[in-house]
């Protein structure tokens, strides 16, 4: 028997596992049969390029003193996308620039039918223009798909190099939840998969 937890995803703090392991120890008073006390998962991956990695060093340190502290008892735990997400990007051709009004957009050649994250709940992967990553980042533009949606964006706000037609753009941290939540909504193909 077991307790389960599920705190959220994408944290970065090291010591929440802990203090959530603690807490679920804690309730064990009330239930002596429990044999395993499952973190869930939420193991956080950088998204935007400020953002520190998790320190998986003190994750352990911290797991290890819940462990000690409560013998007979497994402790489990969920990485979830941190394991996959890195491993994966999107490389999308751009197909059209253009202004309207402040506002630039850059139109790439897939859309939210490759990666729904970002028009589904805001979730951010950053965007580099892999044709000019020697030039300076210095224009602001929402990068959108070919879908006629308002939400079909993959980036809003995002700095990048001086961008034509035919550049080819990055989007990164696609390896969860890319693929797998794509569809051909609107008859559209998502993005194929490629190994190397």
């Amino acid at each position: 028997m077991g307790l389960h937890a599920h705190s959220g995803s994408g944290i970065l703090t090291p010591d929440h596992w802990a203090h959530l392991g603690e807490t679920l120890a804690d309730a064990t008073r009330h239930f002596p049969e429990v044999t395993v006390l499952d973190l869930g998962g939420g193991f956080g991956v950088p998204e935007k390029p400020a953002q520190e990695p998790l320190d998986l060093g003190a994750v352990a340190t911290g797991l290890e003193r819940v462990h000690s502290s409560n013998p007979g008892r497994a402790i489990w735990i969920e990485p979830g996308r941190y394991v996959v997400a890195e491993s994966g990007v999107i490389l999308a051709r751009v197909t059209q620039t253009k202004g309207k009004g402040e506002v630039r957009y850059v139109g790439v050649a897939t859309g939210m039918n490759s990666l729904i994250r970002p028009a589904l709940y805001g979730s951010y992967h950053e965007i580099v223009n892999l044709t000019r990553l020697d030039e300076e980042r210095t224009e602001r533009a929402n990068v959108v798909g070919p879908i006629c949606e308002s939400g079909d964006t993959l980036g809003l706000d995002r700095l990048l190099a001086p961008t034509r037609e035919g550049d080819v753009l990055l989007i990164a941290n696609t390896g969860a939840y890319g693929f797998v939540m794509s569809s051909r909504y609107n008859l559209r193909e998502p993005a194929p998969q490629r190994y190397l």
